[in-house]
């Protein structure tokens, strides 16, 4: 669903997919800060990360987009603790 939306953002900024990239670093930071969970460090990591590499910083922003539409438009539930800490277990492993 990631896919599709950043494929359609990229056509409406007349980008061509195979041109976006981001660092795998900064991607695997990107969701921790934008989730409100990363230390002040990872923050400041990031922050001057996208300042100087502007596929991240466009990347982030369009992470940052979509995250606050799914926000507004998800209904609110309570999650297990064990599920969560399984699913940060899972993406920690990727990064």
């Amino acid at each position: 669903m990631i896919d599709f939306i950043k494929e359609v953002v990229n056509k409406l900024v007349g980008k061509k997919t195979e041109q976006r990239y981001c660092c795998k670093d900064c991607l695997c930071r990107l969701n921790t800060v934008l989730d409100g969970e990363a230390t002040k460090e990872e923050m400041l990591y990031l922050q001057e990360h996208i300042d100087q590499c502007s596929p991240c910083y466009d990347h982030y922003n369009i992470e940052k987009a979509v995250k606050e539409v799914i926000k507004h438009k998800l209904e609110q539930r309570p999650v297990p603790a064990n599920l969560i800490e399984s699913i940060r277990g899972n993406i920690n492993k990727n990064c």
